[in-house]
């Protein structure tokens, strides 16, 4: 069948299953039924089933007013969406889906694919689990915007643009170093300060075990390259993630060259080997628990992301464990294993507040918190 035309979009049926479920379903909601002529509707609710998740759609022409038409009338009107903020939902979303989303298998009954095999052990990755479903989308913008949570220090403001300053400093890394300050700043600054403990914690422990789990999501999908593919996603979170930080200008170069250059390459390096994930994620029982993101569309912002990480290895017996929380917040306690293969764990210690405050005092705050899970997740 060839190409139809929908309103400055167009589809090609005979090439993607996830159109035909997106016809199907707009097709049958009465709002989106002012968008489809007649015998689209019709075309669509004849579709077999899918789940493929890619959307291959082309925006011949204003796509931020196809976005609006489609919320007004969702009855969404009142909710103003920008051209930028379009723009970051559409490329974080393309960004992370057309990898391997569009490798997904629906229900309805398939032929058996002539694939290869798994090219690694998967360790981290738990397809089963809701929270490794879209991982490439949901890594991404719990990564870019976790330091957002410090708005006394950080602002999302100028997102985009601040990734051509991070850029910037990307590509010319040696003369970057030499205008803020030099080599002797840089390791006084990020190895011989209190901004080492993050750097081990976080760009090295927390991303290269993040790297790994991509790597298994996108091998589990079968996509070519998945090391490749996680390490493009891992950085495109990192690279997001400076950009939030560049907005204080406390943050100069040496940060950021540390951080993409250094740190987070000898973790992503660390993690390819199966040995070194096996021991952290089985024997320390690291684990990665992340925020749940949400758009802000008044504001226009990315609430609620994080990345924080937790230890609970098995050093003193399977009932009682070390606990050890670290993000932003940095606890300590225990881990008590309950009934049913569920636990409890307890922490307590240190909040970031304003990393950049005159007073000691005032970068940080006294936190703690109780923490449920299940299947040691």
């Amino acid at each position: 069948m060839g190409p139809e035309s929908v309103d400055g979009l167009d589809f090609a049926y005979g090439r993607s299953r996830g159109i035909q479920r997106l016809l199907r379903l707009c097709g049958d909601y009465r709002p989106c039924r002012g968008l489809l002529p007649a015998s689209q509707r019709l075309a669509a609710r004849k579709t077999p089933s899918s789940m493929a998740v890619v959307v291959q759609a082309m925006w011949r022409s204003r796509p931020a007013w196809q976005l609006r038409t489609l919320l007004a009338s969702l009855k969404l009107a009142s909710i103003l969406i920008s051209s930028a903020a379009i723009r970051l939902i559409l490329t974080v979303g393309l960004f992370a889906l057309l990898p391997g989303l569009g490798l997904a298998e629906d229900s309805a009954p398939q032929p058996e694919p002539s694939l290869r095999p798994p090219r690694m052990p998967h360790i981290v990755l738990k397809p089963q689990e809701s929270r490794f479903l879209l991982l490439p989308l949901t890594n991404y913008v719990n990564t870019a915007f976790d330091t957002a949570q410090v708005s006394r220090a950080f602002s999302q403001n100028d997102y985009w643009h601040n990734h051509e300053r991070v850029w910037d400093r990307l590509v010319h890394p040696l003369d970057s170093i030499d205008e803020h300050g030099g080599w002797g700043h840089l390791f006084r600054q990020e190895f011989a300060s209190a901004a080492l403990l993050p750097n081990l914690t976080l760009h090295v422990l927390g991303n290269g075990y993040d790297f790994r789990a991509l790597a298994e999501w996108y091998d589990e999908h079968r996509v070519p390259f998945p090391y490749f593919w996680a390490f493009l996603s891992s950085y495109a979170g990192y690279i997001g993630n400076e950009a939030i930080e560049i907005s204080n200008p406390e943050i100069d170069a040496a940060d950021t060259i540390a951080d993409l250059y250094l740190f987070n390459l000898v973790g992503n390096l660390l993690f390819m080997s199966d040995t070194v994930t096996d021991i952290v994620h089985n024997q320390w029982q690291l684990r990665n628990w992340p925020g749940q993101p949400v758009f802000d569309g008044h504001h226009q912002e990315i609430l609620n992301a994080s990345n924080n990480y937790v230890l609970r290895p098995h050093l003193w017996s399977k009932h009682v464990r070390p606990f050890l929380y670290f993000g932003l917040h940095y606890f300590a306690g225990a881990s008590l294993a309950l009934r049913n293969d569920t636990g409890v764990s307890v922490g307590a210690g240190l909040a970031t507040v304003d990393p950049f405050a005159d007073d000691y005092l005032a970068k940080i705050q006294a936190s703690g918190g109780i923490f449920w899970d299940d299947h040691d997740r």
